[in-house]
């Protein structure tokens, strides 16, 4: 029978950390395996229990009549629209056609028609936007109109380029820029409804 060799005080000391160390490994490994299954089990709870249209939703805006958009566009213009002046919809200002697109007697879209891009053109949509919906502020407004002529071009065809579409507080934009119209540019604001 071999004797036992009694461990020295420095092997007794290693052993004792090597424990403490896999003891910890050990503690957090498991620690993190049950908090993943955990996470796991509750996402699918929660996944099944969910509505995910709401992440869907589009934000809308009610419907507004030709009347109601000038009224609202004349509060915020020095370029007053006279309702009687409005000829199929379609009223030209200072070289820039507009045209209202109705839909059961409300607005659907209104196309601001130009050729160069001026103050005068970006106040006019700035406040074409903003008849639209009045939740909307200038700052933004700027933003809209900077944006749609930064993405010119997302899209293109022979007689045409179009942007990016953006949609914002139920309101739908983007600018078409055409090779051969009585206009270069259209910058169309789109109503978002139930």
């Amino acid at each position: 029978m071999k004797k036992k060799k009694k461990l020295t005080k420095k092997q007794v000391i290693i052993l004792i950390i090597i424990t403490i160390i896999l003891g910890i490994i050990c503690y957090f490994s498991a620690t993190e395996i049950t908090k993943s299954i955990i996470d796991h089990k509750t996402m699918e709870e929660k996944m099944k229990n969910d509505n995910f249209s709401s992440l869907t939703k589009v934000d809308t805006v009610d419907n507004i009549t030709l009347t109601d958009l000038i009224n609202n566009f004349n509060k915020l213009s020095d370029s007053e629209i006279n309702l009687n002046s409005i000829t199929n919809n379609r009223i030209t200002i200072n070289n820039i056609e507009i045209y209202f697109y109705l839909k059961d007697n409300n607005i659907n879209i209104t196309s601001i028609n130009f050729n160069n891009k001026t103050s005068k053109v970006k106040e006019i949509i700035s406040n074409m936007i903003i008849a639209n919906n009045n939740n909307i502020s200038k700052e933004t407004t700027n933003l809209i109109y900077n944006k749609v002529f930064e993405t010119l071009g997302n899209t293109t065809d022979k007689n045409s380029k179009t942007s990016e579409f953006f949609q914002y507080q139920g309101l739908e934009f983007s600018l078409k820029e055409y090779k051969n119209n009585d206009y270069k540019y259209s910058f169309r604001i789109g109503r978002i409804t139930d």
